[in-house]
Parts: structure tokens; sequence; C-alpha cells
């Protein structure tokens, strides 16, 4: 069990015409000095912006302004009313942006499928690789289907991913509420996905039915994972959950190890959510956002 020590916020929105700063994701280009992914929503509507961050001794600071560099694509596209950045990852000498593109459709649906980007961090720009998604709705994933977390190996050939996947979606009073769990898919290139049916994280109850951005690494010999998930009897705000596997496909789920909850006051007092991990010199540390999806901004917490 990691025992998190909250740090405080790092970005509470990208910039003043903008609110929310959600889904962190970093990955390190040099030495100390890392990428950082987020998303922030201009009139409802998701864009993603990165920024450069320094971590010196037990602290992460961000040392450039936030920069605009993907917005929602053309009317009628899989991301053409908002995107979320979901995970970075490095291929030789390129890096990757995952995120999901979102379409919203009448009576309170959406579509929420997997879009890939290209991120040029000497110029600080991004471009999309495809009009398309690289996984969306079909034939296993009847709902929608959004990437969150990438692995591969050194040769590029052998790449993992666990992702939300749409489970159903239910009337409740007045609207639709959707269940989404936690699914795996392995690809030769990164593009092209195979997906392994069924979740892999269980859902617990009647009560939950939603996770937030899954984030998978591997740690001391094995895999960890770190997830939002809402609906509970108590509560209908995100906590952080935890995994563990051998494998990365067969987990075991001790959501008391996650070791962070909500603080007494504060942007995250009424929830965590859409966590990030990074390890650097071997300290380790734990992106996440607070209260309201992200509207308060996204902090970190380091390893006791």
């Amino acid at each position: 069990m990691i025992n998190w020590k909250k740090k405080g916020l790092l970005i509470e929105k990208a910039q003043d015409n903008f609110t929310h700063a959600s889904h962190p994701c970093a990955i390190k280009i040099n030495d100390n000095i890392y990428l950082i992914a987020f998303s922030s929503r201009k009139n409802q509507q998701g864009h993603i912006f990165i920024t450069i961050a320094e971590i010196e001794d037990n602290n992460i600071k961000i040392i450039e302004k936030p920069k605009l560099v993907l917005s929602p694509s053309k009317p009628g596209y899989f991301d053409g009313e908002g995107l979320l950045s979901c995970c970075l990852v490095k291929n030789k000498s390129k890096i990757y942006l995952y995120y999901s593109g979102w379409q919203n459709i009448d009576k309170n649906f959406w579509h929420c499928d997997t879009g890939r980007a290209i991120i040029d961090t000497d110029k600080m720009i991004s471009f999309r690789e495809f009009d398309g998604p690289i996984m969306g709705r079909d034939k296993d994933n009847p709902i929608f289907a959004a990437i969150t977390s990438v692995h591969v190996d050194e040769n590029g050939n052998n790449w993992r991913a666990w992702y939300n996947s749409g489970i159903k979606w239910e009337r409740k009073e007045d609207s639709w509420h959707p269940t989404y769990g936690i699914h795996y898919a392995s690809s030769d290139d990164g593009i092209n996905w195979k997906s392994k049916k069924g979740l892999i994280i269980p859902i617990k109850n009647e009560y939950e039915h939603s996770f937030g951005r899954p984030c998978v690494v591997f740690w001391d010999n094995q895999y960890k994972m770190w997830f939002s998930y809402r609906g509970s009897k108590d509560h209908t705000t995100y906590r952080m959950g935890y995994a563990y596997s051998k494998d990365g496909i067969h987990w075991i789920r001790k959501d008391e190890y996650s070791g962070i909850s909500i603080s007494d006051s504060g942007w995250d007092s009424e929830s965590v959510c859409y966590p990030c991990l990074i390890k650097n010199n071997n300290k380790r540390f734990l992106l996440y956002c607070g209260n309201k999806y992200g509207l308060t901004g996204f902090g970190y917490a380091t390893e006791e």
C-alpha cells in the first residue's frame, strides 16, 4: 500500500475564459522535466492543453504557461463536441496522446470514442493522426470505447491498453444514466486494437456504475491500477480505487489500498478522481482531480 501525501493544486484552469482542469497525464521528456496534457472546457466543450513541469525532490512545479493544442473537430465527427486527454505514451522518438472524443446525442445520450494525436515537444504543438477514432463502437463495444492507459514494449510491436467501455444505459427518473467499466485490449501497432470481452475489474454492487480514467503502471514487478469509481450506498461522487495484477489482465481489487481519499475541506473535499501515476528517480507521484469532475483543477500527491 502507498500512503499518498497531498501537496496541493497545480493548475485550476488553463486560461481565464476556460473552466476545469481535468484528466492530467504526464510523461518524462528529459531528466526531471515532464510533459503534462490536460483538458479544460470552454462553452462546456473540452479542449486539450499541454504544459511543462519540473520535478525537484518531492515537488512538482509548472514551468511553462499551458498552451492550447487540440480543439473539437468538425461537426458530426467523433470528436466534434469535446476532447478529454487520456494518456501519453512514448514509442521510439514519438510521443502519442490518446484522447477521447465526445458527441452529444438527443435525450441525454453521448458517445465517447478514442482518437490519437502526435505531440511535438520542441514546437509545443499537436496534430491528429486520423479524422476518425482508432477505437470506437463496434461488435465488442456497442456503446463507446475510451482508451485511458497504454503500455508499449521497446520494439513497438506489443501494445497493451486498458479502456472504459459502456455496458448499458438505464432510465432513472427523467433522464438516462450510463453504466461503464474497465476493459482490456491489445495491438501490434497502437492503432488497430483487439478487445478482450468482459470486464477486468468487477462492479461491486447495484449502486456502482462509473469508472473514471484508470491508470496502469508496472511497479515492483507487478501491474498496479489506480482508478476512480462512483456510485455507492453512502456517496455519489468519485473516490479512488486500486487493483493489482501479475499479467495486467486478471486483477484483484483492493480499494482500501488506494492510499488517498477526500479532504476535510477545500478543492478535493467532495471527490478524488482521474489519477495519473509518475515515478521519477524512485520517487512516486500521483496527479489527480478534485471536486466536480475537475472544476476545481488538478493537483498532486507524493509517496510517504
